[in-house]
């Protein structure tokens, strides 16, 4: 039986893929920094994986010594970790970059075969944003490794969408420009399919999106549909949100992030080859029954 280290595991993707791993029969080791998390569902229809992993390693990645040994007896290792949030202690920089790299020396220290890890698509588009350059300062690390790898790059996640359902219901819909920018994101489970795939297979790139297109106005209509109401719609310009973008970096780095990102995605297409099966409407409605 292969063994597998899944990094993330508490994540939207990460728990998918401990399930996946877990359905084509490996047996799962699950780093994990906050153990509060395992045995409760995600916030976007997650599965818990306290019945899924078969051992969980409690450490914290941007430390180095609470982590070693992680890497022990497996022979594949899968990160997703990542900042997805501002938690104004670490950076970007220490988790995307130094948390992974952390791991990934460990890796080495273990001779473990293959390193899948997933990054960012049109990353290279996009390097003037803080923590794309970290994803790509890890992947750089990760090629120079001498260890098989596999960088996947998805468009962007359903429970990235998720934001158009809370807008709705709260009354606000907020676009930036025109909102004809398109996009086909990607359900977890799907992803999770792609990344296992990548784990047995021998593509070193691979970019992922979901099977549908959508533009971000689409979204939002559908998100209003689904919760049933008609939200005011305020439409940003761009020249005024790269403004806004720019007066964050005075206030705090990882905001300044998440707002030049959202810029950024907002004046191009963000369209990948397509996977899965999974539909965007149904996500939403599934959403929306849980949350009232």
């Amino acid at each position: 039986m292969k063994k597998v280290l899944v990094a993330g595991s508490t994540g939207y993707i990460g728990r998918y893929v401990v399930q996946e791993f877990k359905n084509r029969g490996y047996w799962v080791r699950a780093l994990v920094r906050n153990p509060d998390k395992i045995n409760k569902p995600g916030p976007h229809l997650e599965p818990a994986f306290d019945h899924l992993a078969d051992e969980f390693f409690i450490g914290d990645a941007t430390t180095p010594e609470s982590i070693k040994g992680v890497c022990d007896g497996v022979e594949l290792v899968f990160s997703s970790l990542g900042m997805t949030r501002p938690d104004f202690v670490h950076s970007s920089f220490d988790v995307d970059y130094k948390a992974n790299l952390n791991i990934m020396r460990e890796a080495q220290r273990a001779k473990v075969k293959k390193f899948v890890y997933i990054s960012v698509f049109n990353a290279q588009k996009m390097m003037e944003i803080e923590n794309i350059k970290a994803h790509e300062k890890f992947v750089d690390e990760l090629r120079a490794s001498g260890m098989e790898y596999s960088i996947v790059r998805p468009t962007g996640y359903f429970s990235d969408m998720a934001q158009f359902l809370n807008m709705a219901r709260n009354g606000f819909m907020f676009s930036l420009g025109e909102g004809e920018t398109r996009s086909n994101p990607i359900h977890g489970a799907d992803l999770a399919k792609v990344c296992v795939d990548a784990a047995e297979g021998d593509a070193r790139e691979i970019d992922a999106g979901g099977p549908e297109i959508f533009t971000y106005r689409q979204v939002a209509m559908m998100a209003a549909d689904v919760v049933n109401k008609q939200p005011l719609n305020i439409s940003l310009p761009l020249w005024l949100a790269d403004g806004i973008a720019a007066v964050t970096g005075f206030i705090n780095r990882d905001i300044h992030d998440i707002a030049l990102f959202a810029t950024t995605v907002s004046k191009n297409d963000t369209v990948a080859p397509p996977y899965g099966t999974h539909r965007l409407r149904e996500f939403f409605e599934e959403m929306a029954k849980i949350n009232g």
